[in-house]
């Protein structure tokens, strides 16, 4: 017989229905392809499940025509971990709950001294698995019926067998459930007349109390009395239309309601004017729990289900309940009955219905009465349910004053301030020395001036002219150094006078100066904080001054020296008056990213964005202009192209430094063959003479152009002490270079749109990207100011696209990595709808657009970072007991075991692993998989939980977890209490063996490339064992 049962479609539609006519264990049910799934992986998928059943797949055939590639092997020996099915996950995740009560409801807690009556229970899916048959677009919802029946649950318990009904109920809130979490609820029942007042609530992960659910719960004075039976043949004859399961669960996928086997309830439908009749039965694999409920929510559900057949709706809406005026159960509900649905009125946002259960002998079990059901469109309700109410932010500016008291005093000491041309550098150092302090002059120049040895010079591209500056100033009698001061960025041309050349040369001497300093910083094991002046790099308010884009790229910089050196950074000031740089420097408050402007001071702050992301599209394109996308013959820069031509576009002009691949011809090929002509032109357009022949071509060629997206980029990435200015200069030429040179060599023609894309990252940083970063700040500043020259400009801060861009070529982990960090990937069709959004609004010149989860992006850090700091006030508030305050009330012997526990917890986090699997405390990190932006990551979580400043090369030091927590528990760091003379004496002869090995390690980071660096860590790990 047949035993393989293979669903050909774009989604999962009969498959469910069809186990429903079979036996549980009959056969192997292969969906070929699922919504939100990319089509390659689970077609594989599918085939995979042919092949365990024993299939015989046509490797030859599967094979044909693939393009194949040598990719390089992860330098450590994956992560050694077995992952054996695990049959106590469910019994740990579940274990604090008592089952013995309702399912839903949950036990009655005994509350001493008041009359209120609360039920608690743990609701989810691992609990009451058919409750991952529900689901809103992707998203597993607690379905209405729930809470009715924990209502009916309650009522029983309370009425002492009096008849009971559920009056004037509301939702409030819909609660979305966890994939494998369990979901605290409380039902509350206070006293009020003729019975009782109900509300549930859930718990969040935050400890916050959600209200769902309000009403009140009637206990009736007189019995029910003989009910009778309805002709339910009269009523099916009042219902001429016929509606199959088959049908009516496809058209409740089409609106986004995916149900599963549980709620697959409904059998057939009759409808007629204004009403419906449904045949309802409880799926089989549930029978034998329908005695537990009162009215199970499953077949309560179906008849809501019933209703959306009653209901006329010719456009695709989903129609949720709000509200019920009346619920009432006459008898138990059986597994099989007929559902009656009345709509009793209607109007432009609302529907009123009543709905009747019978039993087969047509006598009523149960009826609701006004059940208010409201109209909400397609995009609201995924908006909501799948999280992305807003992923649009855009940087805005707030007056703020210094923090009153927040002036420190370190006694004297010496600056080391990188001068500028124009003398705030040099009047900056008079005060301080007025105020007792040594400050050392740098400039950017060739030789030494011999007349002052507080002078001194050096050449921004060399890096061992930084080292020699640290190595002979600041040694001998100088006092220690305070801090430092990088004001070189001042000296970058404005932008009116910047050439190709004068740009490139002002990278060396903003980004190329302070990525050398830093290193020999580091090296040279100073703690002194580092401040970067600019002046007009950031645009500021609404009435912006051209900006000076040549020192934007500082900003990129400083944000990831902040993600990785936190301990050294001190912040960005931009457009400072000598007392503000001084009030900047003395200070100890939070804000790193600050402005002045007419001796206002302001704080840079991401906010959700005021633009509205529904709505029609309304980019600029037309059939009679040409439009430049360069990167263009990339999967992103493709999709963007298909999508233009959607919006109406008909001429294109694609560019790359490559001819494009055979995936680029296919899919030109099919967009000139719905009518569009492409211009495909070789050029990079970090060359300014290539970008010149370009635009030459489309004038010659194609109708005037009349818009230009710059997508290309590339990337390569590292920490910043394994940096150097030649692989900065690589990532920075197609994005500063040639936004640039777009910019200068089309200033004369009538745009429409000239927009970049940009990166999240160079709004909230990212660890290991200051090239990438610092490059797309560039384009940041040139949009902002293209604006104020009263020029179209636009940069689009894109988040992770999901199937296409640089994010796309992640591994496994990384993309994991991402998730676990809050940071959704955009699918590309939302991403589109966005970009026209972007481009049809006029008000602002920088726009992100990122599906963010930020209570988990912020729990990755050690702190809320200022900038983030409107965001998270809008989340439910977080715990600020720190670890060493919880420390501190552990007892002495028991210290190192939650000191290992703690530290374990957070390298879980970084490597992303189970942190229900313990990491094997001797086994060397690099064997587990750690890089180097794990290594940043692991030493910023530990810096912040032990408020402590950690050594840079700490994880190279103590290789495996047990030397880690052995050194952090040592006088060094914590000065725990040790469990013997003989492990204090081992632990401090280990540290002073590391702490020689320092400075040759970090000598060898700063020269190593990512893949030699790799070697290194995997050698140094497994050689410390």
């Amino acid at each position: 017989g047949v035993d393989t049962f293979l669903e050909v479609g774009p989604k999962p539609a009969l498959l469910g229905m069809a186990r429903q006519c079979l036996p549980d264990d009959t056969g192997t049910w292969i969906v070929s392809l699922r919504e939100g799934q990319e089509d390659w992986r689970q077609l594989l998928q599918g085939l995979g499940e042919w092949r365990i059943q024993g299939g015989e797949i046509d490797w030859v055939a599967l094979e044909e025509g693939a393009v194949r590639r040598r990719v390089q092997l992860p330098t450590y020996p994956f992560q050694r971990q077995r992952y054996w099915i695990d049959d106590a996950r469910l019994a740990r995740r579940t274990a604090q709950w008592d089952r013995s009560g309702h399912p839903l409801l949950g036990k009655r807690l005994q509350l001493p001294g008041t009359d209120e009556i609360r039920f608690e229970s743990g609701i989810g899916m691992l609990l009451i698995p058919w409750l991952a048959d529900h689901r809103v677009f992707d998203a597993a919802i607690f379905p209405g019926s729930g809470y009715l029946e924990m209502v009916l649950a309650a009522g029983a318990d309370v009425s002492s067998d009096k008849p009971f009904s559920i009056r004037e109920l509301t939702i409030e809130q819909a609660l979305i459930l966890p994939e494998e979490e369990t979901v605290t609820t409380h039902l509350i029942l206070s006293p009020a007349d003729q019975g009782y007042r109900f509300q549930v609530f859930s718990l969040s992960e935050e400890s916050l109390w959600t209200s769902h659910v309000a009403g009140q719960l009637n206990i009736e004075q007189e019995a029910i009395g003989q009910l009778d039976a309805v002709d339910l043949a009269g009523l099916r004859s009042q219902c001429p239309t016929e509606i199959s399961a088959a049908e009516h669960y496809q058209f409740c996928q089409e609106i986004g309601m995916n149900y599963g086997p549980g709620f697959l309830c409904v059998k057939q439908i009759f409808r007629g004017e204004g009403l419906a009749l449904g045949q309802i039965e409880l799926p089989e694999l549930l029978n034998h729990e329908i005695d537990s409920y009162q009215l199970h929510p499953v077949l309560f559900d179906a008849a809501l289900q019933v209703a959306i057949s009653a209901i006329p709706n010719p456009s695709g809406e989903i129609h949720l309940p709000i509200a019920i005026k009346k619920l009432q159960v006459y008898r138990p509900v059986s597994a099989r009955f007929w559902c009656l649905v009345r709509i009793i009125e209607s109007d432009e946002k609302t529907i009123i219905i009543d709905i009747s259960l019978f039993d087969e002998d047509g006598i009523p079990v149960a009826n609701a009465e006004g059940i208010t059901v409201t109209h909400v469109d397609r995009e609201t309700i995924e908006r909501y349910f799948r999280k992305k109410s807003n992923d649009l932010y855009e940087v805005t500016w707030q007056a703020s004053g210094i923090e009153t008291g927040a002036t420190k005093d370190e006694g004297p000491g010496s600056w080391l301030i990188f001068a500028d041309g124009s003398g705030l550098g040099k009047e900056l150092a008079g005060r301080l020395e007025a105020a007792g302090d040594t400050c050392l002059l740098v400039y950017p120049e060739s030789t030494k001036d011999s007349k002052n040895d507080n002078i001194w010079s050096v050449n921004p591209a060399e890096p061992a002219q930084f080292e020699g500056l640290f190595a002979d100033a600041l040694q001998g009698e100088t006092p220690p150094l305070k801090g430092i001061v990088h004001l070189w960025g001042l000296d970058a041309p404005d932008t009116p006078e910047l050439t190709a050349e004068t740009l490139a040369q002002a990278q060396i001497l903003g980004c190329g100066s302070v990525l050398h300093l830093l290193q020999a910083h580091i090296e040279h094991k100073q703690s002194a904080k580092l401040w970067l002046v600019t002046r007009n790099a950031v645009g500021v308010g609404e009435n912006q001054d051209s900006l000076a884009v040549a020192q934007a790229p500082l900003w990129g910089m400083g944000k990831i020296i902040a993600m990785e050196h936190p301990e050294l950074w001190g912040g960005m000031i931009d457009n400072p008056q000598l007392t503000d740089l001084l009030a900047e420097i003395s200070v100890q408050d939070n804000e790193d990213q600050v402005a002045y402007r007419d001796g206002q001071r302001y704080v840079a702050r991401l906010a959700e964005s005021k633009i509205p992301v529904s709505g029609e599209v309304r980019a600029p394109l037309t059939p009679d202009h040409s439009y430049l996308i360069t990167g263009g013959l990339g999967a992103l820069g493709l999709e963007v192209t298909r999508w233009m031509v959607e919006q109406g576009a008909r001429h294109l002009v694609l560019t790359g430094r490559r001819g494009p691949s055979d995936e680029a011809q296919a899919a030109i090929k099919q967009l000139e063959d719905a009518g569009a002509k492409i211009l495909v032109v070789g050029a990079d357009v970090a060359d300014q003479a290539q970008v010149a022949r370009l635009l030459g071509e489309i004038a010659e060629k194609m109708p005037p152009l009349k818009g230009i997206i710059h997508t290309a980029g590339v990337l390569d990435d590292g920490v910043l002490v394994q940096q150097n200015m030649a692989r900065f200069e690589k990532v920075m030429a197609p994005k500063v270079a040639g936004s640039w040179h777009l910019h200068t060599l089309t200033q004369g023609m009538p745009l429409d749109f000239f927009v970049c894309f940009s990166s999240l990252a160079s709004l909230i940083g990212s660890s290991g990207q200051g090239n990438y970063v610092a490059a797309n700040a560039f384009m940041d500043a040139l949009a902002h100011h293209r604006r104020a020259m009263g020029l179209p400009g636009l940069s689009i801060n894109w988040g992770a696209w999901a199937k296409v861009g640089l994010a796309a070529d992640l591994d496994s982990q990384q993309q994991a990595r991402l998730a676990a960090m809050g940071i959704d990937t955009i699918d590309p069709e939302q991403g589109m709808l966005r970009l026209g959004v972007s481009m049809g609004q006029t008000e602002v010149a920088q726009v992100g657009v990122a599906p963010m989860d930020w209570s988990r992006y912020l729990k990755q850090l050690s702190g809320v970072p200022a900038f983030l700091s409107e965001l998270a006030r809008m989340l439910p508030s977080q715990s600020s007991a720190s670890f060493l305050d919880e420390l501190k009330e552990i007892p002495p012997e028991e210290q190192r075991d939650y000191l290992f526990t703690h530290i374990q917890s957070e390298l879980n986090r970084v490597f992303g692993f189970d942190p229900s699997r313990p990491m094997d405390p001797d086994t060397g990190f690099s064997d587990l998989g750690m890089d180097s932006l794990m290594i940043v990551e692991s030493r910023n979580r530990l810096q912040a939980s032990f408020e402590r400043t950690l050594p840079s090369t700490l994880l190279f030091k103590y290789s495996t977890l047990d030397k880690l927590v052995d050194y952090i528990a040592s006088e060094e760091v914590l000065a725990l209490q040790s469990s013997g003379e003989e492990s204090s004496k081992e632990t401090a002869t280990s540290a002073e063996q590391a702490a020689d090995e320092s400075k040759e390690v970090l000598n060898k980071v700063k020269q190593l490339s990512e893949e030699e660096l790799a070697k290194l860590i995997s050698g140094k790990f497994r050689a410390s064992n």
